[in-house]
């Protein structure tokens, strides 16, 4: 079940708002007059997965980058000045 609150709302009712969400109920919390989306508060959400990203500027020139590629130990960054 979902609940819908405005953000005043939801503020207010906080205590109870932790036992609703306890309870297994989802709570879609809204702004202003136009009703813009703040957020959901739940206990069974998931998480949204990650997107995965191209690096697309390389991928033109031909260049094959790996995860490792992109962290660097202590001893390199400080040879970047970092």
């Amino acid at each position: 079940m979902t609940l819908t609150m405005h953000i005043g709302e939801f503020k207010a009712r906080f205590s109870e708002v932790i036992e609703l969400i306890k309870s297994g109920v989802t709570v879609k919390v809204i702004k202003g007059k136009s009703g813009d989306l703040v957020g959901y508060f739940g206990k069974t959400l998931e998480p949204e997965k990650p997107v995965q990203r191209n690096l697309g500027f390389f991928k033109e020139q031909g260049v094959t980058i790996n995860h490792e590629d992109l962290h660097w130990s202590d001893q390199e960054l400080e040879e970047f000045g970092l």
